[in-house]
């Protein structure tokens, strides 16, 4: 009876071992889709030029999973951003930042500079930008996620349409402008948006 006792106990242990092992599996696949949607958790190193290469989105959370809903909706919202964007000039290769160890950057849209001052916030995971004023001293915090191909700035949605609309300004392009804005408003306010850029 001890022998059948002793069995059955490594039976279940080995049960529970294999479903251990299984849960672990899949926490680790879940990791993997995390990590491929919303970039890891190691900081950036933002000092140096960055080029912009499209449109980053989220949904209205810094919650992993929030992101990962927003990234499945990922390529058709990110196309339909873009192409608004590129309507007022804002397609990639035609911004530019450059962050100074200073803490100074310089975002050049179309060849126009706009000054300003940064700082990362949250270790490196978050980030702050203050335009001078020319852009009438706006601010704009958001999450710094790092990518496998450079990294994304998500900023509140209102933020990032108020960007927009005072760089297209600046740069003399206003026709289609307010179209595009609104556009983009009724369609993405509760997500956020920001800048997908590479070194």
């Amino acid at each position: 009876m001890k022998k059948i006792l002793s069995l059955l106990v490594a039976a279940l242990l080995m049960g529970s071992l294999n479903a251990h092992a299984q849960l672990g599996d899949l926490l680790s696949s879940i990791s993997k889709v995390v990590y491929a949607y919303t970039g890891n958790t190691e900081a950036v190193d933002l000092p140096g030029t960055w080029t912009y290469q499209g449109p980053a989105l989220a949904l209205g959370s810094d919650s992993a999973l929030a992101n990962v809903t927003g990234a499945a909706l990922g390529a058709t919202a990110e196309n339909k951003v873009a192409g608004y964007l590129e309507k007022f000039g804002l397609k990639a290769g035609a911004v530019q930042f450059t962050f100074n160890e200073d803490l100074t950057f310089t975002c050049t849209v179309r060849g126009v500079p706009l000054a300003g001052t940064w700082r990362t916030l949250d270790d490196g995971k978050g980030v702050q930008l203050q335009f001078g004023r020319t852009l009438r001293y706006l601010s704009m915090t958001g999450a710094l996620n790092k990518t496998l191909s450079g990294c994304e700035m998500l900023f509140d949605g209102s933020k990032f349409l108020a960007f927009a609309k005072n760089v297209m300004s600046v740069i003399g392009k206003t026709g289609d402008t307010a179209a595009a804005i609104s556009g983009l408003a009724d369609s993405y306010d509760k997500m956020k948006i920001g800048f997908k850029l590479s070194k």
